[in-house]
């Protein structure tokens, strides 16, 4: 039994703890029920939980705690017997990034924090304050700030970020992602337009280590990284680990219940004698006092998280307006790096005393804690993740630097129209949105412009905008398609929005003029479908009940691994047009999970356009895809195939048929206008009434309409006149 193996490993743990040196450990308790999982929760601390798709739990332990375990009879199994070593054989000095290396497997030493923070600022001094002091730890090191703006030493009226990095020590890359970005800003500022506008419109301040204690303490015990210390260097245990997890330590629901933190000196969570006991929590709470911060990041890792508050209830008291924020906010930041959201009850477990939660609840920041790295990660990545893993922070920290004041978003509308025809005037109607947390600083001048139409549409100039607020003004004019523009056309109507120390984002509408016809359609109906050519390892059929598909529609066949299936048509176009096909990739016969198979991919004469797959939870609804097409010849093709996943997605084993549906193919065009120049009664023919009407032009008698005249200027020289009338003639004549 593994409790056997663990009574054995621990009179080899008793010499470290002895030595005060803690072994830290990754185990999996085999699948927990609640009253197995609220033991634990009530014993030990169950850092960075971890739930395995078989119903295990997958946790990080110290030595101390796995002695309780054992006393509690539970069954766990041993995967990484010491985390330190496990960490430190991924680490190395030979290796090469794009800034600076550690001496710590990649990782900075706080000597090497410090002087990183005096390097970045020779380097940058026009754009970087000196590094200043907020407060001493418990040993009496300095606690580290640095500020990034185009004013470096004037506090100016410009909304103010917050970056923290290390509340916990043996959490690096929540400093070494804060290099990243720091050495970004200052590599392109006056390069790049983002780290231009950040730095000259915001005021960022990093406070890239508030544990230094710490961190050098696992200087001391693991030179070459993977040191295992979480909190600073208090004495508070006989044992270990001793020290004050900081990151309960804040005043804000401090001691709230011995679930979120601990009373215990020995435990990992131990929260101090009192809200901000420590002084390091004290340094960030003065400094956050003495600022303006709407918004915040205290990084940490690991586990691949961007959590919000609260955390210390499973019932959040956010208020509605500020919750839809924090998610709004949350749900754009881990669009690329794919962090989970939530809060910490939703992700991981209850906390007090958190620095997230103080600063929101004490002054209404938008605090976030993004926790870095996956589990495979863990607290000391392997050297040559660094770089990625800070990448992938990159465009997060962008972000609150962007909304941390006004951000606005513009939006140009019109009346929703299936088509846009010639002679015909549309309304536009113009919204702004102040996605940002503070009011804009300066005058914004919208405009609307168009390279295809004369637009007459004042510009509008607006004062300010609150931050989180909107401003709808509704229809300020329309526009009219020439009479003349020719079908399938497309015309592309701006609206600019311009603000110098604003972030801004113009918004386009580009739609295709005329009615389009429908040239080609195939409802794939039995018997009764379109030339195609059916190629490939397996069969497509067209059956209403050999996948139960829908009604009318055609399907590809069983494919086993690895095959490739596809459906071929060539077509021919008149005119200018758009083919829409509707999809749906079989939510009743395809796997659900990460390894379900590559689905459909559509091309046009060999380019992809797209791929299409189910949902994770295999589910997916009918879908339309569009591709415009020139005059011509063309190849449309779809494919289908395996990427052979194995398991669940292996149907040569499982005796499944993984299979998709195409359903009702059209392909529109824009045929030509039948407008003639000159057919000013537009009766579609040529005759001595159109020169009466020109005639009368041409006098004076009436006064034609801007399209009208368009179809009067014969001769295109922008005045009507007896030459006109005299072309006019002889094109009847011919």
């Amino acid at each position: 039994m593994i409790k056997k193996i663990i009574l054995t490993n621990f009179i080899l743990f008793s010499f470290f703890i002895s030595g005060n040196i803690e072994i830290y450990s990754e185990i999996i308790v085999n699948k927990p029920d609640d009253t197995i999982i609220e033991k634990l929760r009530k014993s030990v601390h169950i850092d960075h939980l971890h739930r395995l798709y078989n119903g295990d739990i997958q946790f990080v332990v110290s030595a101390s705690d796995m002695k309780i375990i054992n006393s509690l009879e539970i069954d766990y199994d041993i995967i990484i017997e010491d985390l330190e070593s496990f960490y430190l054989s991924r680490l190395t000095d030979n290796y090469t990034r794009e800034f600076g290396l550690g001496s710590m497997g990649g990782y900075y030493t706080f000597d090497e924090i410090v002087n990183n923070l005096d390097l970045v600022f020779s380097e940058c001094s026009d754009i970087i304050s000196q590094k200043v002091s907020i407060g001493q730890t418990y040993e009496g090191r300095e606690i580290w700030a640095i500020k990034f703006s185009d004013n470096p030493n004037i506090d100016e009226d410009e909304a103010e970020v917050l970056y923290t990095g290390l509340h916990h020590s043996r959490e690096p890359m929540s400093y070494m992602n804060l290099f990243y970005y720091m050495y970004w800003l200052c590599d392109n500022y006056g390069i790049d337009d983002l780290a231009t506008k950040i730095i000259n419109n915001r005021e960022l301040w990093f406070i890239p280590a508030i544990n230094p204690d710490g961190l050098v303490y696992n200087q001391t015990i693991a030179p070459g990284g993977g040191g295992m210390q979480r909190k600073n260097m208090r004495e508070t245990c006989s044992s270990t680990p001793t020290g004050v997890d900081l990151n309960r330590n804040y005043d804000f629901m401090w001691a709230l219940d011995d679930q979120g933190s601990s009373g215990d000196g020995c435990n990992e969570t131990y929260r101090g004698s009192s809200a901000f006991s420590e002084p390091e929590t004290r340094a960030v709470r003065d400094f956050t006092n003495e600022h303006d911060f709407p918004i915040a990041f205290n990084y940490h890792s690991y586990s691949n998280l961007m959590i919000y508050p609260y955390g210390f209830d499973y019932e959040n008291t956010v208020p509605e307006e500020d919750l839809q924020t924090f998610i709004d906010y949350g749900q754009d930041m881990v669009q690329f790096n794919g962090y989970a959201l939530g809060t910490g009850t939703d992700l991981l477990y209850p906390v007090n005393g958190e620095a997230c939660d103080w600063m929101y609840g004490e002054h209404q920041i938008f605090a976030y804690t993004p926790e870095i790295g996956s589990q495979q990660d863990g607290f000391w990545p392997a050297t040559d993740r660094i770089v990625p893993l800070a990448e992938d922070n990159l465009y997060p920290n962008q972000f609150i630097a962007i909304h941390a004041g006004a951000n606005i978003k513009s939006e140009l509308i019109t009346n929703a129209s299936d088509s846009y025809l010639q002679g015909n005037s549309y309304p536009l109607s113009i919204s702004l949105n102040n996605v940002g947390l503070s009011e804009s600083q300066s005058t914004t001048y919208l405009s609307i412009q168009s390279d295809q139409l004369n637009i007459e549409i004042d510009d509008i100039v607006i004062s300010s905008i609150d931050g989180r607020s909107s401003i709808d003004f509704g229809v300020v004019g329309d526009f009219t398609i020439p009479i003349t523009f020719p079908s399938g056309g497309e015309i592309t109507i701006d609206l600019i929005v311009q603000n110098d120390q604003e972030f801004t984002s113009n918004s386009s509408l580009t739609f295709l003029v005329g009615e389009p016809s429908v040239i080609i359609s195939d409802s794939f109906n039995t018997n009764d479908y379109l030339d195609w050519v059916f190629a490939g390892d397996s069969d497509w059929r067209i059956s209403n009940e050999f996948f139960n598909s829908p009604s009318s529609s055609i399907s590809s066949g069983a494919i086993e691994n690895n095959q490739q299936s596809s459906l071929i048509l060539n077509v021919d176009m008149p005119s200018a047009g758009s083919l829409e096909f509707f999809y749906k990739v079989s939510s009743e016969y395809s796997p659900s999970g990460e390894n379900f198979y590559d689905g459909l991919t559509f091309f046009v004469d060999g380019q992809e356009f797209g791929k299409f797959q189910p949902e994770s939870d295999g589910s997916s609804p009918w879908n339309v895809f569009s591709s415009d097409l020139s005059i011509g010849s063309h190849e449309l093709m779809w494919t289908y195939s395996k990427d052979g996943g194995g398991g669940s997605t292996d149907c040569s084993n499982s005796g499944c048929y993984d299979a998709a549906f195409i359903d009702d193919l059209k392909i529109f065009a824009y045929l030509d206008s039948n407008l003639l120049i000159g057919d000013l009664n537009q009766d579609l023919s040529l005759n001595i009434l159109d020169v009466v009407v020109l005639v009368n032009y041409v006098l004076g008698i009436d006064s034609p309409s801007n399209d009208d005249f368009i179809l009067s200027d014969i001769n295109g020289d922008n005045a009507l006149n007896v030459i006109d009338i005299v072309n006019l003639v002889n094109l009847i004549l011919s």
